[in-house]
Parts: C-alpha cells; structure tokens; sequence
C-alpha cells in the first residue's frame, strides 16, 4: 500500500524510509464492532459503539507544530494528561459492566445452542440466516451511523433549539433507510442463503426459513443502534450497554423451551414449523425487546421525536467523505467475510479420510466465541477509554501525546492477553468441554481451532487500535487499505482450504489465515505509525510483550502437566471444569511468580486495584 510521506510534526531531515524489523515476540464482528476479521464474530454483534463528541470529528483546521523525533524509542516524558479522565473512566466502566454481563448471558446462550443443534448441519443452517443481519448492520452501523450520524447529532444540539428539528429529520431518513433494507433482505432471503453458502437440500430449505423469520431483524439492530447512539449523544451510557443482556435473556428461554420440548435436534429433515418458529423465533424477540427497551430510558433523557422529512442543506456532505471511505472498508470485509462462510459451510460436506471429525462453520464460531472473550474484556474496555483521548489530541495537535496514547495502547492490555492467550492454549479442551458440552469427537476441531487462534489474541487488538488510530486522525483511505490487506489474507488462507488440504484441515487452516492477517496487517501498521508519530516506544513495548512470553510460557508448561495428569481420570463435565479450576489457578500462581522475577511491574499496577478492593494491598 502507498505510505503518506510523513505525518505532521515530523523534523525536517527526518528519514522518513527508515523501518522498524520484530522478531517472534508474541503468538488472532458485537461495538466494540469487531469488524476488522473478514467472516469472525458476526454472530454476537450487539456491543459497543465509540462514539466521538463533535468536536474531535468536525473537520476543524488542525494545528500541526513541530515535534522533535526523540532520541530513542521510548516513551516521552513530560506529556499532558488526557483530558476529562472521570468521564472517560465512568464511561469505561458502565462498557466494561455491561460488556462482562452480556458475554457471560452470551455464553449460557451458545451453551444451550450447542445442546440444540450441537456441530451439526444445522447449526450451520441457522447460522447463515441468522448472521447476515448481523453483516448487514455491521456496514450500516460501523460505517454510516459512527462517522455520519453521531457527529451530526453531536454538533445539532448546540443548535437553539437542541438540534431537534435536524435531529428529527435525520431520524427519519435513517428509520427509512433501515426499514428498506429489512424488507428488500428479507424478500430476497431465498437467493441471499443460496449465494452465502454451500447448503443444499433440507438443510438449504431449513436455513431459508430461517432467514424470513431473522432479517427481519435488520430494522431491529438498526432501531437499537439508533436510539442507542443518540443516548450515547446524550451521556446516558447504561441503557445502551445493558440492553443486549436482555437480548440474551429472551434467547436463552426460547432455547429452554426448545430442549425441554424437543430436545436436540441435529437432522435438518425432521424440523417442524414449530421447532423453527421456537428457535429463529426467540431470537428475533430478543432483538425486537433490546430495541425498545431503550425508549423509556430515552423520552427520560427529554428526547422528542417527531418525523419530519427532507435533508437538503444539512451540511452533512462534510462528513460524507470519511463514511464513504468506512462503509467501503466494511462493505469489503463483508465480502470476506462471506467468502470465508461459503468455504466452511462447503467443507463440513465432507469426512476426513480416515474418519477425522471436519469443522465448518458452526464450529469455527464456537472457537471464536471463546477466543474473542479476552479481546472484549480487556482490549476492548481499554481502547474505548482511549480513543476519545487520540481524536482530541491529534485535533489539537499534540503529536507527542498521540504517541503516548498509542504506546499506552500497545502496552496495558498486553499485560493481560499474552498470559491469557497461554492459558487458551493450554486449556482448549476442558474449557471447549465446558463451555459447550460437545462430544470428543464433535469438539476436537473447535479445541485445533480455538488453539491456533490464541495465537493471534495480541494481533487481534492491535488491528482494532489500528481501525481507532486512523478514525482518530480522520484516514479513512488508510484504514480501507488496511483492512482490505487484512480481508485479502484471510480469504487467500480459506480458498486455499479447497484445494491444498484434507477436509478435517480447513478449518485449521481458516483460523491459521485469521492469525496471519492480524499480525501482518499490526505489524505493518506499526511501522507506519512510527514513522507518522516520529517513534512509537516500540523498544520499551518488545521488552515488555518478551518478559511476559516469557512468563507466560513457563506457567503455560505447568499448567499443561496439570491438564495431562486431571485428563487420566477421565472426561466428564465435572472432571473437566475441576481441570480448568486447578490448571488455571497453578498457571496463575506461576505467572505471578515469575513476573516478580522477571520484574514486570505492570502486572503490580493491573492488579493493584483489585487487591486493594480484597483489602489485600494499600
């Protein structure tokens, strides 16, 4: 990809070509929207979207002084504190809540799905309906609604009459907007089933029920990210966060209903119109109920909405341009995405050859479902709080400071995902036994799956920094390329599954080309932001993310043996969480054990607060 020829601030005489090389330091959709993985995490797309207020996203003159390049890698003294740190922290913290809760209710929910329609062909079936809504909103509500329509709204309010005539108007050109796409997705659900997968016969006919009953949820998402987003214009976070955990409440009782009446069901040809009204039926309430849930909370906040028509003279072509440049990013992602779907619902047609359970698509969203939990406590918790910080400060300039925040970025969650990538590692299989309840046979790809990909945690979030850093600095072509590299490599990785391997390996291979992509499209990512910010403190970052490999890979080791002894006395529920109980807590103490030697105080300083909340440190 073509690389800007510097970014603002940079010294004259800077060597603009100069590169940074890594060795091997390190081991991969709901808004958080993680969208920055061609085909992963569509199925749970109901969290948090950052919002930034009008100010940082306005397209003001930017004042860009000279910043010295400084002398070393590291990060630079001297640095003004980030402004507004309470709200941020609040703020932060009513996510992170609502993040944990919808996960953990998330969770329950695939649990109960597993128990349904276990890895079968149904599981797939349901899975194509029900996540092109989720694909569907991710451009609508990635691309239009976080770089068009909050900053509007952010900006009518300062009207005299609190924007509401303009706010009116937007609304209801949004409400349309949504309101056709659900329509024209659910009439052509028939065609959008056929193009997006492999399926064929009962299966492909089930999965076409299935999707009249879930497109609709098109206008749903869209009604709950609407109304959301302008509560979020508002301050009034809560509502926002909590709703999906009502989402996940009404699915998980549908999914009750469905076993306490059927129970499992993995023969597409035996499905009744009743089995499929109770299953895609409860899920589509879930979304109707997280939508309006969130109109109470809004007529509080002494919003009014009246429809009006006609958007003429908006202004709102200022922004236009940055959307367009999102939307298109996301539009191509989708694409991957699909891609990737058709591929894994293609492969699970056949057997290994000498019997080997094959993966498709339903277990690559288990191994995925897993996987993303670290990225969206922590990751996610972290750059939320951050990103509002980046948009303010590089409008003001502040180069140096910009690359304090990037640094801190790069930094602070590390301290958690590399050990928690270890410990996915070592405890794939009880946790996947846990979780899911599979079979040993059923659950073997997801543990391949899910093992590789831990690989990949620490890459995963630094592409979501990457996605913050450009919306921050207003590049919406920059990060159209990233992502477009990120897509290209994933679905390279998924075709080649067609051809060069065994059926049993596709799967692998999928979640090979996922680790892949992240870390080439981070590490190119980093280089250039390093030259853009004239340093990045990237020696400080390596030595860190080294010591806690280090670290990792030593509690790893004991854990693992504490796993092989437990899995000698067999492989029930009980036994299995018992080993993730006693594996996880030796590969806690070790870790702790050895950071001390290693004398990484950022494990002091991450855990610092929670011991003082135990009374167990001042």
């Amino acid at each position: 990809m073509t690389q800007p020829t510097g970014g603002p601030g940079e010294p004259a005489g800077y060597d603009a070509d100069k590169t940074v090389t890594f060795g091997a330091v390190g081991p991969p959709q709901r808004a958080e929207w993680d969208v920055s993985v061609a085909g992963t995490e569509v199925a749970d797309m109901t969290e948090t979207v950052v919002l930034l207020p009008q100010e940082v996203v306005s397209g003001a003159p930017r004042v860009e002084p000279a910043v010295p390049a400084p002398a070393a890698e590291q990060e630079p003294e001297g640095a003004a504190e980030p402004v507004r740190k309470d709200s941020v922290g609040r703020a932060s913290v009513i996510m992170a809540m609502g993040s944990l809760v919808s996960r953990i209710l998330g969770f329950g929910r695939q649990y109960l799905f597993a128990q349904v329609v276990a890895a079968s062909i149904v599981g797939d079936a349901f899975n194509v309906a029900n996540t092109m809504p989720n694909y569907l909103l991710m451009v609508l509500n990635a691309g239009v609604l976080n770089a068009l329509l909050i900053p509007q709204i952010t900006a009518a309010m300062k009207h005299d009459d609190g924007g509401q005539v303009f706010v009116d108007k937007l609304l209801t050109a949004a409400f349309g907007a949504i309101l056709g796409l659900a329509v024209i997705g659910t009439v052509a659900t028939p065609w959008l089933v056929d193009w997006t997968s492999s399926l064929s016969g009962a299966a492909l006919h089930l999965s076409i029920l299935f999707g009249y009953i879930c497109l609709p949820q098109i206008f749903f998402y869209g009604l709950y990210s609407v109304l959301g987003n302008v509560l979020n214009a508002r301050n009034r976070f809560a509502a926002f966060m909590w709703a999906p955990a009502l989402a996940n409440v009404v699915q998980i009782v549908g999914l009750i209903a469905f076993l306490h009446q059927w129970g499992q069901q993995t023969n597409p040809s035996v499905w009744t119109p009743a089995m499929v009204w109770t299953l895609a039926g409860t899920t589509t309430l879930g979304i109707v109920m997280q939508a309006f849930v969130l109109v109470p909370p809004l007529v509080a906040s002494g919003f009014r909405y009246r429809p009006r028509f006609g958007l003429r003279g908006s202004g709102l072509g200022s922004a236009s341009k940055m959307a367009g440049w999102t939307v298109s990013a996301l539009l191509f992602s989708l694409g991957g995405g699909l891609v990737v779907q058709w591929v894994l619902t293609n492969v699970v047609k056949h057997q290994g050859a000498g019997g080997e359970a094959v993966g498709g698509l339903t277990s690559y969203n288990y191994a995925m479902l897993i996987f993303a939990l670290p990225h969206g406590l922590i990751t996610v918790s972290i750059l939320t709080a951050l990103f509002p910080q980046m948009a303010r400060v590089w409008q003001a300039g502040d180069v140096r400071e910009m690359r304090r925040l990037c640094t801190r970025a790069l930094s602070t969650p590390a301290v958690a995902i590399i050990p928690s990538s270890a410990g996915l590692f070592v405890l794939a299989e009880p946790l996947v036994h846990v979780m899911l309840r599979l079979s040993v046979h059923d659950a073997q790809p997801v543990v391949t799956a899910l093992r590789i990909l831990s690989f990949g945690i620490l890459g995963y979030g630094i592409s979501v920094l990457q996605q913050r850093y450009c919306f921050a600095r207003e590049e919406g072509r920059h990060n159209f390329l990233y992502q477009g590299l990120l897509t290209v490599v994933q679905v390279a990785f998924a075709l080649a599954t067609l051809w060069l391997v065994e059926p049993y390996l596709a799967l692998p291979l999928v979640a090979l080309g996922v680790v892949v992509a992240n870390w080439g499209q981070s590490l190119l990512w980093m280089a250039v932001a390093r030259r853009q910010l004239c340093g990045l403190g990237l020696d400080s970052v390596v030595r860190l993310w080294v010591r806690l490999v280090i670290a990792s890979v030593l509690a790893g080791g004991v854990a693992w043996l504490a796993v092989y002894g437990m899995t000698g006395f067999g492989r029930s529920w009980l036994l299995s969480a018992l080993t993730c109980a006693v594996a996880g807590l030796c590969f806690g103490l070790v870790f702790l054990a050895a950071s001390r030697i290693l004398h990484i105080r950022e494990v002091d300083e991450l855990l610092a607060p929670v011991l003082r909340r135990l009374h167990l440190a001042r």
